[in-house]
């Protein structure tokens, strides 16, 4: 007995959608996957050192748009900083793939890195000399302190502050210089070094100095100005 042709539809329609199925299956395995697009940026981004002392960071990658579809690369994702990228802040990572037929993006991405960094005990008025007991260290995310930081109370020590600073505030290099070692008026050694010798003499200084700035200082022997280095507290280099 033949069967109707009613009967055999469905099987038809089975067979189509099966087929059908495994075509979408097939496409879909043949494109790059937002997930491991988004990893390799995270793992270039987490992978990076930095010479900060960074205690811990935090990375997010940006938005993939869904429509986007890239054939699947044969090889590992390259990943790089896009020009002028910032390591830490809000960046920019290209993803290349170099296969035969290749393909490039770039992904935007965000870094937190936190460190501690040197802030004020308490108010310090300007023209201060900071000392250990001025200053404090306390835990901040980089990313946020765009006009600079210290991390090394090294190069804290020692210095002057340029203006007036509150209280917790965190110290950036446009705040703090040099201290003044010479004062105009004052009295100086004046130290002229030529073929193996020295020779010191009294001086005067016509205007105030900082470590290895050049000013003008009056011998008091001669009666001359002359443009001499400062060493350090009281003393000049003359030179030559």
């Amino acid at each position: 007995m033949t069967p109707r042709p009613a009967l055999l539809i469905p099987l038809f329609l089975i067979l189509w959608s099966a087929a059908g199925i495994s075509s979408a299956d097939q496409a879909s395995r043949s494109l790059q996957s937002h997930a491991s697009i988004v990893d390799a940026v995270k793992q270039f981004l987490q992978s990076q050192t930095y010479e900060n002392k960074i205690s811990r960071r935090s990375v997010s990658v940006g938005y993939l748009d869904p429509r986007l579809k890239l054939p699947q690369c044969q090889q590992a994702l390259e990943t790089f900083f896009a020009p002028g990228a910032k390591s830490l802040g809000k960046t920019t990572v290209g993803v290349r793939c170099n296969d035969p037929k290749p393909w490039a993006l770039y992904v935007s991405a965000s870094v937190n890195g936190y460190a501690n960094v040197y802030q004020t005990r308490h108010n310090i008025d300007k023209g201060v000399v900071l000392g250990e007991a001025d200053i404090v260290p306390i835990e901040k995310n980089l990313a946020q302190l765009n006009y600079g930081y210290f991390i090394d109370k090294k190069a804290l020590i020692g210095k002057a502050t340029t203006r007036r600073l509150n209280r917790d505030q965190v110290i950036t290099p446009s705040q703090i210089t040099d201290p003044v070692l010479i004062k105009r008026g004052e009295q100086v050694i004046l130290i002229a070094k030529s073929s193996g010798f020295s020779v010191k003499m009294s001086g005067k200084a016509m205007m105030d100095g900082r470590k290895g700035q050049l000013i003008k200082v009056k011998n008091l022997s001669s009666k001359r100005v002359v443009e001499g280095r400062v060493i350090r507290s009281g003393e000049v280099s003359v030179l030559n």
